[in-house]
């Protein structure tokens, strides 16, 4: 060849522009948000898509490209498009329902006014850490960047650096907050290394970190694990802790308002602040059983949460149970 070069894929923004030019207005401005979500979608398939939509006798011309292109995307091995986009936060989410030794609103203020920062956020899973990147990219008003494992791994020699090298890249061009969630996966102690691409990896990640000026946050549940050469990367590490009692009762009290629940009388108060190892993620699974398993009232709550708490893998003690 005489000349190569590299066409990569767009990031979000200039998808959204391609798919509005593309599909002759047949999309309104929301399905052309959820299809940019989708980095498999080539221009080549908008046009095709537009040209069988608008053959199509049917009123509901965004579900049928959706259709379309859901076809396509399978028939390639893709993943169909998400219909539908979550919402970053809860309803109920506040920084002060986070266990940890700093202030989180100041710290997040900093952040919007210095534009640039590099956190590991450490602690068991359910604590918060992943939605305090989202609370972040919320109050920047900027895109979250969310990457997970299955997200870069790949099973080719140097696929996964080549991603991890891409996704820092589309956060550069987005502006985005980028969250790496369990970067351990990424970040492994090298001394332990058996294969050589475990190491390639590590040393990609750590040269990333170094040259990216924007909002990175890691985190992960095995701070132990991380290599060594990559905790000076970080601007802050932060531990997040199982919830303190008052943090529980508060964040009970938001969750009935939210779930409609008649507000708790203070004879439950300590039922709900001797739950030990209670996280934001034990009330985030309730409230997910409660779209097909209603909780019926406040002792059927506070029993759930129980439930959450006695499969974790700790040593409770002794716990005083909700009090009439």
């Amino acid at each position: 060849f005489d000349f190569t070069i590299e066409v990569p894929i767009p990031n979000k923004s200039k998808r959204a522009e391609i798919i509005k030019n593309y599909s002759n207005d047949l999309l309104d401005e929301q399905s052309i948000k959820v299809l940019a979500e989708n980095e498999n979608i080539a221009p080549a398939l908008i046009t095709r898509a537009t040209k069988v939509v608008s053959s199509i006798d049917t009123e509901d011309k965004p579900k049928a490209f959706t259709q379309v292109l859901n076809n396509t995307l399978k028939a390639q091995g893709y993943g169909e498009i998400k219909t539908k986009i979550t919402p970053l936060l809860p309803n109920v989410y506040d920084p002060k329902f986070i266990n940890t030794t700093t202030d989180l609103e100041l710290l997040t203020q900093g952040i919007k006014e210095h534009q640039s920062a590099r956190l590991c956020l450490y602690g068991t899973a359910g604590t918060g850490k992943s939605a305090f990147g989202r609370y972040i990219a919320e109050t920047l008003d900027k895109p979250l960047l969310l990457k997970k494992g299955s997200d870069l791994m790949s099973m080719w020699v140097g696929g996964t650096e080549k991603n991890i090298a891409n996704a820092f890249e589309e956060a550069r061009e987005e502006k985005a907050v980028l969250v790496f969630d369990e970067v351990d996966s990424f970040l492994a102690d090298r001394t332990g290394a058996n294969q050589s691409w475990e190491v390639t990896q590590v040393n990609e990640m750590l040269v990333q970190m170094e040259n990216f000026d924007g909002v990175f946050i890691a985190t992960t549940n095995l701070m132990d694990n991380l290599d060594k050469a990559s905790l000076r990367r970080f601007d802050l590490k932060l531990e997040f802790d199982f919830l303190k009692a008052e943090q529980s009762w508060n964040m009970f009290l938001s969750y009935c308002r939210d779930l409609k629940l008649a507000k708790p009388s203070l004879s439950f108060r300590k039922g709900v602040e001797s739950l030990r190892y209670l996280t934001p993620g034990d009330f985030a699974a309730v409230t997910r059983q409660n779209k097909f398993r209603p909780i019926t009232n406040i002792k059927d709550f506070i029993q759930r949460l129980e439930d959450e708490i006695a499969v974790k893998n700790v040593s409770r003690g002794n716990t005083m149970g909700f009090l009439a």
